[in-house]
C-alpha cells in the first residue's frame, strides 16, 4: 500500500505518466480503489496548505497541488498561495507563476472564477511583476539556497519570462 501511495503521489495519479515511465503496470497491480486514490489526493492537498516549505521543495509541492486540484473545487487558497505565503523567495514565486495561472485557467473554465475575481487575480499578478522587476533591476531579487540557476538575476531574462506569462494572462481576462 505504501508503494502504491508513493507512485500515486509521485505521478499525481496520472496513469499516462506512470505508463510512460514504466510504472503503470506495477501501480495497476496494486488494484487501488478510486476511493483510496481520492483519500490520498485530499490528504496531500490538506497537508500542503499546513506545511511550510521553501525553495525548490515549495515549488515542487505547489506544482503537485495544482495538478491534484480539480476544477470543480474551490481553489482560492491555492491560487493565491505564491503571493500570500510568508517566507517564499522571489525565484520560487517566479517558478510558481505558470502553475498559479494554470490553476486560474482551470477555475475560470469551470466557472469557479468570476470576471471580478479574474481581474483581482490579474491585478495581484501585475503588482507582483512590477515589484519583482524592480528588485531584479536593483540586484535585490531573493533566492533560496537550493537554487543554483542564476537566470532570474538577469533583468532581460526576467523581462522575457514575465512578458511571455503576461501574454498568456491576457487571454484569461
Amino acid at each position: 500500500m505504501e508503494r502504491a501511495k508513493e507512485l500515486f503521489l509521485y505521478y499525481c495519479g496520472n496513469q499516462y505518466f506512470m505508463d510512460l515511465n514504466g510504472d503503470g503496470n506495477e501501480y495497476r497491480g496494486y488494484q487501488i480503489s478510486q476511493e483510496k486514490e481520492e483519500e490520498w489526493r485530499r490528504e496531500y492537498l490538506d497537508r500542503f496548505l499546513q506545511q511550510k516549505r521553501y525553495g525548490r521543495e515549495a515549488f515542487g509541492a505547489y506544482a503537485k497541488a495544482v495538478e491534484f486540484l480539480r476544477s470543480d473545487e474551490d481553489g482560492q487558497n491555492y491560487l493565491y498561495y505564491p503571493f500570500r505565503t510568508d517566507g517564499l523567495d522571489d525565484v520560487t514565486i517566479l517558478f510558481m507563476l505558470p502553475y498559479s495561472y494554470k490553476l486560474a485557467e482551470k477555475q475560470k473554465a469551470a466557472d469557479r472564477l468570476s470576471k471580478e475575481e479574474t481581474r483581482d487575480y490579474l491585478s495581484v499578478l501585475d503588482d507582483y511583476i512590477r515589484n519583482v522587476q524592480k528588485r531584479v533591476e536593483d540586484g535585490t531579487v531573493t533566492r533560496a539556497e537550493d537554487y543554483t540557476w542564476n537566470e532570474f538575476s538577469d533583468p532581460a531574462y526576467v523581462e522575457t519570462y514575465l512578458k511571455d506569462l503576461r501574454q498568456d494572462w491576457e487571454r484569461l481576462a
